[in-house]
């Protein structure tokens, strides 16, 4: 079941993904390193407000929905009242902010920063409604549509001068664009309802927590770039941006796919048949995730080189590379932690565990970045986000095994390094071809593709070899061979 529900969400997902790509790729060949370098800092500064501000509700609306399957209006209407509030708020203190002296030359830029945070709010909030909803076509259709036209209106007016404002204004641009086009549907009938005292009281004590604890994973996944611009110049935070968010767009793409589906299928499951089935369904996410984290992050390294050449300009190769390495190893840590042991807070509730583990790495992650960046440059940020993640996770890991019956860590570590060595080998070797470095990746990343297929299916990783063989015996009893 995870494996199929998976797969419905790949394109949706897979689309959009390749998108960015593209969109790296055209951004570092139009804009100039500096230039990069603001928009990359604007970026993360508009991350820290969503976190702070709406994530909460997001996650909010991803723990509670799924118990209302037949009457979602339950759910909808008090997050939407929670939703306006909050953009009220944010709007009120950007107008406040505008007045201050010393923002003043922000006055362009804010206004499209603030627009740009409440837009990508609502457009992640309809995302997150179709995945617990377990919709992956309006899934797809919001990601596509907000995608291909950001990367186009936001190209084009890159092209025509406006710098770092024009990526910024391209997402605007596709995110409400999409929902017009597609999202409407789903609030029909929903209006806004104050939320109850006992929904206040389980949103609050589930929600606002998160909303401390995602501006902590704020601080170790952005505040580094803030703090590369403060010490480097922001040249040097556009090559470190390109190398890490070309290695965390990757094999987070993967990752996340993998999460958009089994996440809701284990809480499902939780809800519905209890903790030893849903521990049971933890062992086949558990399997799919290391595995996958490990693979993904071996293959990247075997086509590293391939990566930077073709998607990143010129200009920002020789600085990526080195980045782009590291990230991969942190990505792989990243998806480990948050898909995987973070999620037992949410099936418990314990969310507050989660301000501790985060808390202590990004502790870590300002203080290693204090002392590193000024003398091992972006590369050094990037160890300190790898050391930070890792702190993180083994703490999830240890307090999360106290509440909920999780599957052995050193099992689930065995059965990820089988696929992630055959994969960095066989990847390793394709790209030691003698042809056009094009044809090399391609085919580097077919093979690491097949060669996990294959481990996948003699191992029997996440039940695959049983989904498979069922699907054979069911269309030969079809005759369908």
């Amino acid at each position: 079941m995870l494996i199929r529900h998976i797969a419905s969400y790949f394109i949706a997902r897979g689309i959009p993904g390749i998108i960015n790509f593209i969109a790296l790729a055209i951004y570092t060949r139009i804009l100039s390193s500096d230039e990069f370098g603001r928009y990359s800092t604007v970026m993360a500064c508009i991350g820290v407000f969503h976190v702070l501000i709406f994530q909460w509700l997001i996650l909010v609306c991803a723990r509670f929905l799924p118990k209302y399957p037949n009457s979602p209006k339950k759910i909808l209407e008090p997050v939407l009242a929670i939703f306006l509030l909050l953009t009220g708020i944010i709007i009120s203190l950007s107008l406040i902010g505008m007045t201050v002296g010393k923002f003043r030359q922000w006055h362009m830029l804010i206004p499209i920063a603030v627009v740009l945070t409440i837009v990508q709010a609502w457009h992640e909030l309809n995302l997150q409604q179709a995945t617990t909803l377990l919709d992956p076509r309006r899934y797809g259709a919001l990601s596509g549509i907000k995608s291909i036209l950001a990367l186009t209106s936001g190209a084009l007016l890159a092209y025509y001068g406006f710098a770092e404002n024009a990526p910024l204004i391209g997402l605007i641009i596709g995110s409400a664009t999409s929902w017009m086009l597609v999202g409407r549907s789903a609030w029909a009938g929903v209006l806004p309802r104050r939320p109850t005292s006992p929904q206040w009281t389980e949103f609050g004590s589930y929600g606002l927590p998160l909303a401390i604890t995602f501006s902590l994973i704020w601080i170790t996944s952005s505040s580094d770039r803030l703090m590369i611009t403060y010490f480097l110049g922001e040249a040097q935070t556009g090559l470190y941006s390109v190398g890490y968010d070309l290695a965390q767009n990757s094999l987070g793409l993967l990752l996340i796919i993998i999460n958009t589906a089994a996440t809701p299928l284990v809480i499902k499951v939780f809800e519905s048949r209890g903790v030893q089935a849903a521990s049971l369904q933890m062992r086949q996410n558990g399997e799919l995730i290391f595995a996958m984290a490990f693979s993904g992050a071996a293959g990247l390294i075997a086509i590293a080189p391939g990566m930077i050449g073709i998607f990143a300009g010129e200009k920002f190769r020789e600085g990526a590379l080195p980045v782009f390495i590291w990230i991969a190893l942190s990505a792989a840590v990243v998806g480990i932690k948050s898909y995987y042991f973070d999620i037992v807070f949410h099936l418990t509730k314990k969310t507050k565990w989660l301000l501790i583990t985060n808390g202590i790495a990004a502790i870590f992650n300002v203080g290693i970045n204090y002392y590193i960046i000024p003398i091992y440059g972006i590369v050094g940020a990037a160890w300190a986000s790898g050391i930070s993640y890792l702190i993180a996770t083994v703490g999830s890991a240890v307090v999360g095994m106290r509440y909920f019956p999780m599957p052995k860590v050193i099992s689930l570590v065995g059965i990820g390094l089988v696929p992630a060595t055959a994969t960095y080998f066989s990847a390793s070797l394709c790209m030691s071809i003698n042809i056009p470095m094009i044809y090399r990746m391609s085919i580097s990343i077919l093979m690491g593709g097949f060669v996990v297929m294959l481990i996948f299916f003699l191992l029997n990783i996440a039940n695959s070899r049983y989904l498979l063989m069922g699907a054979l015996e069911k269309k030969n009893g079809n005759g369908g061979f």
